[in-house]
């Protein structure tokens, strides 16, 4: 019985096992789902890649060149402002005071100068006819320059408060957006204070710049003019031109990297000062040339595998340039050939494919 037994379950592995290996045969029979491209004509770009800050184009900081009370803030921030439009104007109340005093004052030194110039005269005459001594004269003459002195003292003051007052209104240096106001109606401005102290925050974001670091084994590929594409941190999705505008001819010191610009313009100001930005700049360009993806790559990026009426075939390619996404393919391919891209690992040379989309 037990013979009998032993046998049965002898039988029945031996069935599994063959069961299981034809399973494998047929699976391995079966054609495997690939996808194949042509190589497709056209240009080749190759990039450096760099992250930045943007900046605005231009920026400046409306502040009266005197201390004072601000009396008007005509702007808010988000408004959209013209070159030599007026933006705000301290108060002037005190300004004008001090100008009808200065004012005063050249009126006096005016009077007190034609004074003393009729008197030198009378008293060049009175000299000329011996009726004074010469000592007489040059008194009178001594009055004369002093009140002239005095005269060009009381019009200087006068000038200094009317720069003053001119300068208490304060106009767009250049076209360009409100971006901040900084004090309030009625608060002391003192620009002695330093630079930080300001009425409004003017940017002119028509067009923007992206500093970023350049290493010095690269810098040498990177030159004026050479276009670029940005990307923004804050709209994903979308891609912006850009161009390299200035680049140091020295390294800084610390970092022994070289600072490069790019300009991009922005005429609908969709892009903001301060944030981040991906910059890729385009060093090598060729036109006219076989490309495929660099999926499309194995062993060391010297094989292909291609599509030879369903079986895949290995072929021994020549590569050119690459960038990210695609590579030139200079030999070993022909151009209506179709080149697998995915599925393509780990396939024996052989194997029976089926491309992505056909009906079996």
């Amino acid at each position: 019985m037990k013979k009998v037994l032993f046998a049965l379950l002898v039988m029945v592995v031996t069935l599994s096992f063959c069961s299981k290996k034809n399973e494998e045969s047929e699976l391995q029979q079966q054609p495997l789902l690939v996808k194949a491209e042509l190589p497709q004509k056209g240009t080749l770009a190759m990039y450096l890649n760099y992250k930045g800050t943007v900046s605005a184009w231009k920026t400046a900081n409306i502040a009266p060149d005197v201390s004072g009370r601000v009396g008007r803030i005509l702007k808010k921030q988000g408004d959209r402002v013209s070159q030599g439009e007026l933006l705000a104007v301290l108060d002037m109340t005190a300004l004008e005071l001090q100008r009808k005093q200065a004012r005063a004052a050249v009126a006096v030194a005016q009077t007190a100068y034609q004074n003393a110039k009729l008197n030198a005269e009378r008293m060049k005459k009175m000299l000329e006819n011996k009726a004074i001594s010469s000592m007489q004269y040059e008194n009178t003459k001594l009055a004369l320059d002093a009140a002239d002195t005095q005269l060009k003292s009381a019009r200087a003051t006068l000038d200094l408060v009317d720069y003053t007052v001119n300068n208490a209104y304060m106009k767009a240096p250049f076209s360009g957006i409100i971006a901040a106001k900084n004090m309030e109606e009625g608060d002391m401005i003192n620009p002695m204070m330093g630079m930080g102290q300001s009425l409004l925050t003017l940017m002119d974001l028509s067009r923007v710049k992206i500093a970023v670091d350049v290493p010095a084994e690269e810098i040498e590929k990177i030159q004026i003019g050479q276009k670029c594409l940005v990307e923004i941190s804050s709209r994903p999705g979308e891609s912006f031109s850009g161009e390299v505008y200035s680049k140091n001819l020295a390294a800084d010191p610390l970092s022994k990297t070289f600072k490069v610009e790019i300009k991009m313009e922005n005429p609908e100001m969709k892009i903001k000062a301060g944030v981040y930005a991906d910059i890729s700049i385009e060093y090598v360009r060729k036109e006219n040339v076989f490309m495929l993806p660099l999926t499309a790559l194995l062993a060391g990026d010297r094989e292909v595998m291609v599509n030879e009426n369903g079986v895949a075939r290995k072929r021994a390619v020549t590569v050119g340039l690459k960038n990210s996404s695609r590579f030139e393919m200079i030999a070993g391919v022909r151009p209506e050939e179709l080149v697998l891209t995915e599925g393509n690992y780990d396939l024996k040379d052989g194997t029976t494919i089926i491309m992505a989309g056909d009906k079996k």
